[in-house]
């Protein structure tokens, strides 16, 4: 689930961000409904700004279950709304912190 899961999020990402798809198939229009790329750096970025024990203990990607991504992805949605962005983008504010 979470391998799977995670591969179609980045794939459908590229295409947001690629110019010629984005508008030949008015992809702007699904940027709110994309998900957060889920995997140990975007988990931890996520974790970090939570509340202590508000979000699953990351697993690995292999071991996400539908209940705790769902979770984060909730979570995801809330600090990308504070942060005044789409949840999909996250993932490379969160990349960047990888030190």
């Amino acid at each position: 689930f979470g391998l799977a899961r995670k591969v179609l999020n980045l794939f459908l990402r590229e295409c947001l961000y690629n110019a010629y798809l984005q508008q030949a198939f008015d992809l702007g229009r699904s940027e709110a409904l994309l998900e957060l790329p889920l995997d140990s750096f975007t988990a931890r970025g996520v974790r970090l700004r939570s509340p202590k024990g508000s979000v699953p203990r990351w697993l690995g990607v292999r071991k996400l279950t539908p209940e705790a991504s769902k979770v984060y992805q909730a979570r995801a949605t809330e600090l990308a709304i504070e942060a005044g962005l789409d949840r999909v983008h996250l993932d490379l504010y969160y990349w960047t912190e990888r030190g």
